[in-house]
């Protein structure tokens, strides 16, 4: 029995330890704000290197990102030959283009003078730069590629949807590739509802789920009506994990829906916290191995 114990504790411990590489915290001066970032670089590897950009959700932080998905962010970057950095919002918010929370920071701003920074410093590959984000970074990681299209090569994001000022004016240069992961039991950001709420408060509009996913189809010039299939129900934690796949559309271009039904407001696999209030977690799905299989297969023009 003990040495069972030791197999086991050493399995947790492996889960949630810190793959080898690099840390470094930097710090800039822009818009009159200090702003922060905390950059992974793998021990192995040629550089530069596709990086992907971490965005926290609000209320959290881009330092507690890295532990709250028990490092399996870096793990998995680290296998597909990327660098990560997590930069801070400003009062652990994003101002993601809903027009809403008491940070008006010129965030876009921020991690465009970022992105050129990794660049010049031989960081990144300027072909391959890539947004992520859970609820508030994810907002931001959609207008991200609204924006700025020419910059980032494709976007994940994780319960969160397109805000309706963002939709509205959405026009990208190109086609972006985009991966969504949304929980049907998420309360925070509803499947079918246009409105965020958190605490019985309103925090702005946004499109459905389902909306959003027809929307940048409808801005990627995909054809078809989407592939879906169930995906291996490997954990009985009561989520269940399908995809629509839209891949017939311009420029090479992919729309891909992952629907949890039963899922909250939650990071695939990362630590439980406040289960209330955001509902399941699911954990049928290596979710970061997947996202970085999708980013591998796209790259600027």
């Amino acid at each position: 029995m003990p040495s069972l114990l030791l197999f086991l504790a050493a399995a947790l411990f492996a889960a949630d330890s810190v793959p080898p590489g690099t840390r470094v915290t930097e710090t800039m001066r822009h818009g009159g704000l200090e702003r922060t970032w905390h950059l992974f670089k793998p021990e192995k590897g040629v550089w530069p290197r596709p990086v992907l950009f971490a965005l926290h959700g609000g209320g959290g932080t881009g330092k507690g990102f890295i532990t709250h998905a028990r490092y399996d962010i870096d793990r998995a970057a680290a296998a597909a030959g990327f660098a990560v950095v997590y930069p801070e919002g400003v009062d652990k918010a994003w101002n993601d283009g809903r027009g809403i929370g008491k940070s008006q920071a010129d965030d876009h701003g921020f991690l465009t003078v970022l992105a050129d920074k990794l660049v010049k410093d031989g960081v990144a590959d300027p072909k391959a730069l890539y947004a992520a984000g859970i609820s508030n970074g994810g907002f931001m990681s959609h207008a991200l590629a609204c924006r700025d299209a020419s910059r980032w090569a494709a976007i994940g994001v994780v319960v969160s949807s397109l805000g309706e000022n963002v939709a509205a004016a959405c026009k990208p240069s190109r086609p972006v590739p985009v991966l969504m992961v949304n929980g049907t039991e998420d309360r925070l950001i509803p499947w079918g509802g246009r409105e965020v709420r958190l605490l019985g408060r309103s925090r702005g509009r946004k499109l459905t789920v389902p909306e959003t996913a027809a929307k940048w189809a409808e801005l990627d010039g995909c054809v078809g009506e989407p592939a879906r299939e169930d995906l291996p129900d490997a954990a009985d934690d009561g989520t269940r994990w399908s995809l629509e796949a839209r891949r017939s559309c311009k420029g090479g271009a992919e729309v891909l829906l992952y629907k949890v039904d039963g899922g909250g407001h939650t990071w695939p696999n990362a630590e439980v916290y406040l289960p209330r209030v955001v509902g399941r977690t699911s954990r049928d799905v290596a979710f970061e191995p997947l996202l970085f299989d999708f980013l591998k297969r796209h790259r600027q023009p």
